[in-house]
């Protein structure tokens, strides 16, 4: 399918607080100007660098079991961008994954499989008529999905589209299948979990259930960083388990009651961040004083599932995105606009986000500052046609972006790619 040249670029609100001076101006003058808390120059390449890997996957909805949206090493577009490829696939798409080269696509008619240069469909697997798959998970050569129409849980061979097993009968579930893998994890296992609380380990190679456990109300998210198991409710409850590495059922340390559905939950150096729908985003504490408020932003630092890079978090509100320090939450920088409930991503020195119907590129490091003024933090602006952005994803080389047309029933799944 033929290129689609960027639009002009969506202007966002600016609020200065000084001057800048004629350097800054010439040095970030296409940039767009932020609210900072840095009291001295600082540079955008001083934190993160461009990634040098064309061949990374993104396995889950968050990229890995701590859902930090992140992949440091991949390729990705940066200073511009052009579209690799756009295809039509369905109705009703979600975030994809990416791994080995393959793209697996959720819709409302089933998982299509599409081969991640050239777009093409490899395979897809539609159980029922409509089975409503969640976002994908992928590990070892191995597609998770769930069906909403029939609460099943589906292991796919990634090369052939083939059911590999199912489970029956788990319940309805609404949260992605959480594979728990990496660094101090033996034995890899997939975790799902139903709208009824009741969480099961499953061997990923045939499905026998290793252990489950109970929570109370529908499970929304989950996380993992060795050994802790984190799980966050529709009700605003956040549960941390200890796996022992046995493989027996995990002990559960603590619960917290934080108000509103849980969004999102990211173990960082400093405990855990968890975003609530509607805010505030807040971080709790894991270790003497377990569960207990570390800090909490308002709610127009949340709006989505943060981005974990370096020593920040990244959020969007209503009204901005902004970039907090997990220790403090100290303003890094913030910059004002209308984004879309889509979470943002980041690959390599640079964070992807939407905003009605764009993707904005931003310098993870907020551009160069001084005192209140920083500029040069947006990289490019992309106009997706079909508008209606669902989800972001990064991997094989490119930007994928799952949009659904306002217009018509179709979605598009677009590639973009550096120039």
């Amino acid at each position: 399918m033929a290129w689609r040249e960027p639009r002009k670029p969506f202007t966002y609100r600016i609020t200065f607080q000084m001057m800048p001076s004629r350097r800054e101006l010439l040095g970030g003058l296409s940039g767009v100007a932020l609210i900072g808390t840095a009291g001295c120059l600082e540079s955008s390449e001083s934190q993160f660098s461009p990634g040098s890997d064309t061949t990374t996957d993104w396995p889950m909805p968050r990229h890995d079991p701590h859902n930090t949206a992140f992949t440091p090493d991949a390729v990705a577009p940066r200073t511009d961008v052009r579209e690799r490829w756009a295809a039509d696939i369905g109705s009703d798409i979600s975030t994809p994954a990416i791994a080995d080269g393959i793209v697996f696509a959720p819709d409302a008619e089933g998982l299509l499989a599409l081969d991640g240069e050239s777009g093409e469909e490899l395979w897809q697997f539609a159980p029922t008529q409509h089975p409503w798959p969640s976002p994908p998970a992928v590990h070892d050569g191995i597609v998770y999905v769930t069906t909403s129409d029939d609460d099943t849980v589906f292991a796919v061979d990634a090369d052939t589209g083939d059911k590999l097993w199912s489970l029956t009968g788990a319940g309805h579930i609404h949260s992605p299948p959480h594979p728990i893998t990496g660094r101090l994890v033996s034995e890899p296992f997939v975790l799902v979990a139903n709208d009824d609380g009741t969480v099961r380990a499953l061997d990923p190679a045939n499905g026998d259930e290793h252990w489950q456990i109970d929570v109370f109300g529908a499970v929304r998210t989950m996380a993992f960083r060795s050994p802790r198991l984190y799980i966050g409710t529709v009700g605003g409850e956040v549960y941390a388990y200890s796996l022992n590495g046995t493989g027996e059922e995990p002990g559960e340390r603590w619960r917290r009651k934080v108000g509103s559905q849980i969004e999102g939950i990211v173990p960082t150096d400093n405990g855990i961040v968890v975003s609530t729908f509607s805010g505030p985003l807040r971080n709790l504490q894991d270790g003497a004083n377990a569960g207990i408020n570390d800090w909490i932003a308002t709610e127009s630092h949340t709006g989505s599932p943060p981005v974990y890079a370096g020593s920040w978090v990244y959020s969007t509100g209503w009204e901005s995105l902004s970039s907090l320090r997990v220790y403090d939450r100290n303003r890094h920088w913030q910059v004002s606009a209308d984004f879309d409930n889509a979470a943002p991503v980041a690959a390599g020195d640079t964070i992807y986000a939407p905003v009605k119907g764009d993707v904005h590129a931003f310098d993870l490091s907020g551009g160069v500052g001084v005192g209140g003024i920083r500029v040069g933090a947006t990289r490019w602006t992309h106009t997706i046609e079909s508008g209606g952005i669902q989800g972001l994803a990064v991997g094989d080389g490119a930007l994928f972006v799952a949009c659904e047309s306002h217009n018509e029933a179709d979605s598009t799944l677009v590639c973009l790619e550096p120039p």
